[in-house]
């Protein structure tokens, strides 16, 4: 094991600490527009998924004392679109992340001897791969107009005012506080 300051697995480390932090703007950037095109559990999604963005960006950040460290990477630009293609490329980035960058810096720390790095690769990944699913899931549903739908009876929560309503679609406007049906999400209890 060579000093970890000179090891790709140090710059590794720090660029994905710039991959989280531009992962945690880029998401909270969607989330507004999200909330622009209607979706307002879409936009509190990536809201939540960019506060963990952040948490991974943390976890990186903490394997470096201060100091400097130059590195040459390349990092995506992207823009914002309307809410389905913005969810396809956080789901696309997602997959790339967990399935081919955060892979590659784990077999690259193991094989420096940095196996702590290499397990939060490892660890790290494990959310990525739901935070793809769960862009996917949610690009399926309004692509194919379910967001506020579903085939069988459901039960629906206002995000804004905890109501509850059954049925196979969110109420036009909530009954108790009046907003408008993009503020219901399916309600699955979790306690």
């Amino acid at each position: 094991m060579g000093t970890f300051r000179e090891s790709r697995t140090a710059k590794n480390l720090l660029i994905s600490y710039a991959f989280e932090s531009q992962a945690t703007t880029r998401y909270t950037f969607f989330a507004d527009q999200a909330k622009r095109d209607g979706y307002i559990q879409v936009a509190s999604i990536f809201k939540e998924t960019a506060d963990q963005e952040c948490e991974h960006a943390l976890r990186f950040f903490k394997f470096f004392n201060g100091g400097e460290l130059e590195v040459t990477a390349s990092f995506l630009t992207g823009v914002v679109r309307a809410t389905r293609d913005n969810l396809m490329a956080a789901a696309d980035l997602e997959k790339y992340v967990h399935s081919e960058l955060y892979a590659g810096f784990a077999r690259i720390g193991r094989k420096e001897g940095f196996n702590r790095a290499a397990e939060v690769w490892d660890a790290i990944s494990v959310a990525e791969v739901q935070h793809e699913k769960t862009f996917r899931a949610l690009a399926h549903n309004v692509e194919t107009d379910r967001a506020f739908s579903r085939e069988t009876g459901k039960v629906w929560r206002c995000m804004n005012c905890g109501y509850i309503h059954e049925g196979r679609r969110a109420p036009e406007k909530c009954p108790a506080c009046v907003r408008p049906s993009n503020y219901f999400e399916l309600f699955a209890p979790n306690w």
